[in-house]
């Protein structure tokens, strides 16, 4: 047996062109919700349509129930009646006149009335009229063939419903009729009547009622089927959030999943992203350390080549201070390695804690203000507006040295740099400016990646290219930006943005 998806995707199977949906165009919500509205909402649309066409008959039904109740305490009354003074219609004659004299005012409910509306006629055992309370003129009439009256004397139950005239208007009457017997055998017939105008008013309102209920019902079957169409796909949308986010480079979080079938999707997802990462990351990282560390390892090289041969005490020292600068760029370069590995591995921040950038910058200042004074430098610091982050001060710390010791490394002797520290709505911004040489058109975007770096004008050395990619990092543990960009007048202008 095929299923109900089978069905509506299966070119072969799913009939009429209106009933085709295009695979490609529809998502697993809107399919969920579409299954939904077909079954729930099919199922519930044929019960609420058969409970509604249920309702006139019930209505019916107690009524036609309490007229048989009626007609046979009638025909009990004149079996009494006829035991003392013979079978006649004075006695009900006389009572149904009154009755229809009487005027109240009954509130059932919602329907009001105010007079009675039963009618009665007696027939006897050959169906002629002795009494109609109608309808005077009917007296003498022949009533055997009417439906209540033949089968009443054949000792069946007779009931029937005729449209009559009442008011000027058609009305349904309801008749049932009940035997009289003398004696044991059926010597007239009593059939009572009611108009069904009163129940047709209690009709009219009951289905207004009603209908009102299944719209009522029908919007929330439609919010159920939406909520549980979210509520399903829910967590498959967590995770193409998740996997957007690391395709874009963004430091996301694991998303918060329910279900069983859902976790174990996301475990499953994860121990892939892992698995991929792990590898990417140490093909890139051999790579790049690799790239790295042939300079230093050719001057390395070239220098003991030289020490081999004989040579002057003079040119012996130049190379050996060759050999010692080259091992401490490995050096720096394996300790910035460490670092940035350190914090590429993380999934997010571990000792968060509200930070006062103010005081932050003033103290990175602080520690940077001995190199600044060596390379004749002068610094301004700015604040603006609320400087409250919350973060991890450690790795904080560290982006804005870096930062800070790249503007030191470009800017020439009796320049100043500028450090500003602004609140910004939800923003926070730690600004570094320079009056260096700036950044090339072709290396802007390529500053933050890892290993690349810019000769330093002072020393004509490049320094080990991790720097800007360690901020980087930084930043987006913390869900906020490194931005780098030139200034209009010279120099750079670098920002670190945190959301507050």
């Amino acid at each position: 047996m095929k299923s109900l998806w089978e069905i509506l995707t299966n070119p072969d199977l799913r009939g009429p062109r209106w009933l085709r949906i295009p695979k490609r165009l529809i998502s697993i919500r809107a399919s969920i919700l579409l299954v939904y509205l077909l079954v729930v909402g099919g199922g519930f649309y044929a019960i609420m349509s058969t409970l509604t066409q249920e309702i006139q008959p019930r209505y019916l039904e107690s009524m036609e129930e309490s007229l048989v109740d009626t007609a046979n305490i009638l025909a009990a009354l004149l079996e009494h009646s006829a035991e003392k003074s013979g079978f006649s219609a004075d006695t009900i004659e006389q009572i149904f006149e009154r009755a229809y004299e009487r005027r109240f005012d009954a509130k059932i409910y919602s329907l009001r009335k105010d007079s009675v509306d039963l009618e009665i006629y007696l027939t006897d055992a050959t169906g002629t009229v002795l009494f109609d309370s109608s309808n005077r003129e009917n007296r003498g009439m022949d009533f055997s063939r009417w439906r209540d009256v033949l089968l009443t004397l054949r000792g069946e139950f007779g009931a029937r419903a005729s449209w009559t005239e009442r008011n000027g208007k058609n009305a349904l009457v309801l008749y049932v009729a009940a035997p009289v017997r003398i004696n044991g055998s059926i010597q007239g017939v009593v059939t009572v009547g009611k108009p069904t105008s009163y129940v047709n008013e209690l009709i009219a309102r009951a289905e207004s009622r009603f209908e009102y209920y299944i719209v009522a019902a029908g919007v929330a079957v439609l919010l159920l089927g939406a909520l549980l169409s979210v509520w399903l796909t829910q967590p498959i949308k967590r995770l193409i959030a998740y996997a957007n986010d690391l395709r874009d480079g963004k430091k996301a979080e694991y998303p918060r999943l329910f279900g069983i079938e859902a976790n174990e999707l996301g475990r499953a997802f994860e121990e892939m992203r892992h698995a991929l990462e792990g590898k990417q990351y140490v093909e890139s990282y051999v790579q790049s350390l690799t790239h790295q560390l042939k300079s230093p390892i050719s001057g390395i090289s070239g220098a003991a080549e030289l020490l081999e041969g004989e040579m002057e005490d003079a040119e012996r020292v130049k190379f050996l201070m060759n050999v010692r600068r080259e091992s401490d760029r490995l050096q720096r370069i394996v300790d910035r390695m460490l670092e940035l590995a350190s914090v590429e591995s993380r999934r997010g921040l571990e000792k968060v804690e509200t930070i006062d950038l103010e005081l932050l910058a003033s103290d990175v200042l602080e520690a940077h203000e001995s190199r600044l004074a060596q390379e004749g430098l002068e610094y301004r610091l700015i604040v603006e507006g609320k400087t409250e982050i919350r973060g991890e001060r450690f790795l904080v710390r560290q982006a804005m040295g870096n930062v800070l010791q790249n503007a030191i490394d470009f800017s020439p002797a009796g320049s100043c740099i500028r450090i500003i520290v602004q609140g910004r709505g939800t923003r926070c911004e730690f600004v570094v400016e320079d009056q260096g040489p700036g950044i090339p058109d072709y290396a802007l975007s390529k500053v933050t990646e890892r290993f690349y770096s810019l000769v330093r004008p002072k020393s004509g050395e490049k320094s080990s290219g991790v720097g800007l990619s360690f901020v980087r990092e930084i930043m987006l543990l913390h869900d906020g930006q490194l931005l780098v960009e030139n200034l209009e007048t010279g120099g750079v202008r670098a920002r670190l943005c945190f959301l507050v």
